[in-house]
Formats: structure tokens, sequence, C-alpha cells
């Protein structure tokens, strides 16, 4: 960015304005749209019902791919609920039908500015909240990390991930939170590192960002996980490094788990 500030001093002669863009998701479980007590057929393994009640996730580091490679960050806008410094939230919920742990307010977007117009043929961006950020107290937080239930502790941080269901073999419900584990503290109430950052670089390419959606998709991500069976440890995928069944989410996401790298591209995000 800053090197993109510095072009525009430099331009200053003979003008440098930036452009304003929109990147817009989808939360598509399969083809069809997520929707809080909507209930989709064949996911996973055992091809199980999935009844969706949560979908909500935190992204960063926002960079558009000109097509000859270089990237353009976007500074994003600064709108007081869903974008804050670098990070926004992607909320697919309305807080209804199912959905009693979210809230009304939607966002399927991140707006904001470059200081070059592309042309563009892809995106990279983080999944996460940045570590600056991750450790805070939700309490007092500003938008967007004032979600209590995108937030598990002070240790912990904040859910990246948030997707919650119920399924024809576990009615009680299902979740995949991903987050940061392994996290150390100075003993004075700040957190120093975590083992598993789980903050994954997305990158896609073959599309213009700024006209072509990107999917987030929850059949995609559970393609390979049985729903219908707790294995052990906590309820899901919660991202704890023994937890059987966060194996194969953790290598659909592209991040590696429990000493087990990813060998294959992530597929939870996709243009289309």
């Amino acid at each position: 960015m800053r090197t993109l500030s510095l072009l525009c001093l430099l331009a200053a002669a003979t003008g440098c304005e930036s452009t304003a863009v929109t990147v817009t998701f989808a939360g598509l479980v399969g083809a069809q749209p997520a929707a809080c007590g909507q209930t989709y057929s064949g996911l996973g393994t055992t091809s199980t019902d999935f009844e969706l009640a949560d979908l909500r996730l935190y992204v960063h580091d926002v960079r558009l791919l000109t097509t000859d490679g270089r990237e353009v960050p976007v500074t994003l806008d600064q709108d007081g609920e869903f974008q804050l410094e670098e990070l926004a939230l992607l909320d697919f919920e309305d807080g209804t039908a199912g959905c009693e742990n979210g809230d009304s307010g939607v966002n399927e977007r991140v707006t904001g500015t470059v200081a070059e117009g592309g042309p563009f043929d892809g995106i990279r961006f983080r999944l996460g909240v940045p570590f600056e950020r991750n450790h805070a107290d939700v309490s007092t937080a500003p938008a967007p990390l004032n979600r209590p239930g995108m937030f598990w502790n002070w240790n912990g941080g904040y859910k990246f991930l948030r997707i919650d269901g119920r399924t024809t073999g576990q009615p009680g419900g299902v979740n995949i939170h991903i987050g940061s584990t392994g996290c150390d503290g100075d003993g004075r109430g700040n957190v120093t590192a975590c083992a598993n950052e789980n903050r994954p670089e997305i990158e896609l390419r073959g599309a213009d960002p700024t006209t072509t959606r990107i999917v987030v998709d929850v059949a995609a991500l559970v393609a390979r996980s049985d729903l219908d069976v707790d294995m052990g440890g906590a309820n899901g995928c919660q991202s704890g490094v023994d937890d059987p069944e966060c194996l194969e989410i953790f290598h659909s996401m592209g991040l590696s788990h429990g000493g087990s790298p990813a060998t294959d591209p992530q597929r939870l995000f996709r243009f289309e």
C-alpha cells in the first residue's frame, strides 16, 4: 500500500485517482443459496440432510490480481458495521428460522478502493482476523468484532469461520468453527503467539472479482466429511489438533492439520 501511495504522489502532476471496487460473495450449499432453516440434501460422505443454522466468516488483506500478475491492495471502506481497517465480516445469516445465535444484519460484499483500475483476473485474501485484532475484549471491540457469536475467548480469539447446522445423524447440531489454537500469553493479559494460526491465504484466478461473484460453498467444504457421526473431540470440527473430524475440513480449506499437510487446493471458495 505504501508503494502505491508513493506512486500516486509521484504522479500527482498528471493525477492519480482511486477506483471504487466491490467484491461480491454468495453463500451457497451446493447450487442453492444458503438460508437459515433451509434443509439441503446430499451433503458429505453419507449424503445426509443438513439444516443450516449459521454461516459467517471474517476475511482480511484483500488484494486484486492484475492480468500481468501484480497485486493491488484494496483499501476497505470503513462503514462502522461490517468493515474495520483491513477486516471484513461476511454474514449470510439473518437471525431467523433456527439461526438463533446470529443477528439480523446480512453482508455479502467487500467494498473499498484501489489505486489502479486493472484489468483484474484474480484475487487473494486471508480467512480470519489479523493477529493484532484477534485477542481482544469482544464486549468493547468495534464492529464487526463485537459479535459474541463469533468469539471463543480471550486466549483463542475469534471464530474465523462459523458454520452451524443439524443433520439426520446429529439432529442436536454439527458445528464447524475455525480459529487459532495453541495460543500463549505473557502473563499480563497479552497473547504473544499461536502455534496454529489457521489463517489460510485464498487465491482465485480466471475471473474479474469485481464483476464475478465468489461462492462460499458449504457442501464443497464438507464433501469428504461424515456429518452424521461425531468421532470424538468437540462437536463437529472446532479446530482441535486432535479432533479427527477436522482433518478433512482443514484439508478442504488448504490447511494442514495435526502434522498432516493439505495436498489438494482449497474447496470452500470459487468464482461463479
